[in-house]
């Protein structure tokens, strides 16, 4: 269920931050514009408990950056993880 309590929305805007934060320290490119457009995307879906976007979203994400692991780094990928854990701790699977 993609409907959340405002500190689930916290903890889980949070993880996203950190990642989108990373990233926009990451020389840009393809890929890493992809995954800033769909943290951005989640980020609304979140907001709007919006289901279907908020899976697409968090798929994409998760996607682009396991695919890109190797160029970004361990801190990119360790973000990565803990958006992961927030959102499966707060019961979204994608």
């Amino acid at each position: 269920s993609w409907v959340m309590a405002e500190a689930t929305k916290s903890s889980i805007l949070e993880a996203a931050e950190h990642l989108t934060s990373l990233l926009h320290a990451m020389p840009a490119d393809a890929r890493r514009d992809k995954a800033l457009y769909h943290l951005q995307r989640l980020h609304l879906s979140v907001n709007a408990s919006h289901s279907e976007a908020g899976r697409f979203a968090a798929f994409t994400v998760n996607k682009t950056v396991h695919d890109a692991t190797s160029d970004w780094g361990p801190d990119i990928a360790s973000a990565m993880d803990a958006l992961r854990r927030e959102l499966h701790a707060n019961g979204h699977d994608f």
